[in-house]
């Protein structure tokens, strides 16, 4: 079952849409919660860990994009509903699944959960054998990831790895050779899957190989060099770990 949730501020289109899932979608999805703003849809979006968010574009006191991108990174997939048609562009910028417009249609419910529910298992792929791959360790050989990418599963040596980085839904690995990989898992989930002793999260959209780390430049806004000579941004929140890494590494 696909683990969703439906941000909308209106009570009687919050009863409305549970009643339409349990008897169209319920043999394919399971509605966890609800939440009517943007504070109350962060901390129930971190307690459920969604799959899939029904999310209405309205919200009291913002708006579904504001949430979004206060959320920065997110690998749940996303069916905007709304009264109004003229976000239909700005929506599938966010990658939506697709975009319902109220009264909602039935089959157009169904059509979009079909729709959403098949993106989210093609890009997890099969998750016990991902775990079961990432937990297997070679000895005297360089440690190995999995992650899922369009066509699979792809297996790359950890150490070579520079930087990943987040990109919405998705991240983009940047590797040794100058190569990328972009795969639909999110940013966290990787950051556990990568050796602790020499990869930091330095950035709500950034883990760095600190192998590769060439200068870090102090100030109010700090950022690092890296060995190909790109540049990383450190927030201000996560400024301390990075001393602490590097004084414990000296």
């Amino acid at each position: 079952m696909i683990k969703t949730i439906h941000i909308e501020d209106e009570k009687r289109n919050v009863i409305l849409l549970d009643n339409l899932v349990r008897q169209h979608c319920s043999q394919s999805i399971s509605m966890l919660g609800n939440a009517g703003n943007i504070e109350d849809a962060i901390l129930l979006i971190k307690k459920v860990n969604p799959q899939l968010l029904f999310l209405d574009i309205e919200l009291d006191g913002g708006n579904a994009f504001q949430l979004l991108d206060k959320i920065g990174e997110f690998n749940f997939q996303v069916i905007f509903i709304t009264a109004y048609n003229n976000y239909a562009i700005k929506a599938f910028k966010y990658n939506a699944v697709d975009y319902l417009l109220k009264p909602i249609d039935t089959n157009e419910l169904k059509t979009a959960t079909e729709r959403a529910v098949e993106r989210i298992n093609k890009s997890a792929g099969n998750p016990n054998l991902i775990e079961l791959i990432n937990y297997l360790k070679v000895n005297d050989k360089p440690q190995k990831i999995a992650v899922t990418v369009h066509d699979g599963i792809l297996f790359v040596n950890a150490d070579e790895i520079m930087r990943v980085e987040a990109k919405g839904s998705y991240c983009i690995l940047h590797m040794v050779n100058s190569k990328t990989v972009t795969t639909s898992q999110g940013l966290g989930y990787l950051e556990n899957l990568l050796p602790k002793k020499t990869f930091l999260r330095v950035h709500n959209s950034w883990v760095i190989n600190t192998d590769f780390l060439k200068k870090y430049y102090r100030g109010k806004n700090s950022y690092m060099e890296m060995e190909d000579g790109t540049t990383v941004h450190v927030s201000i929140r996560k400024k301390g770990d990075l001393l602490d890494f590097l004084n414990n590494d000296m």
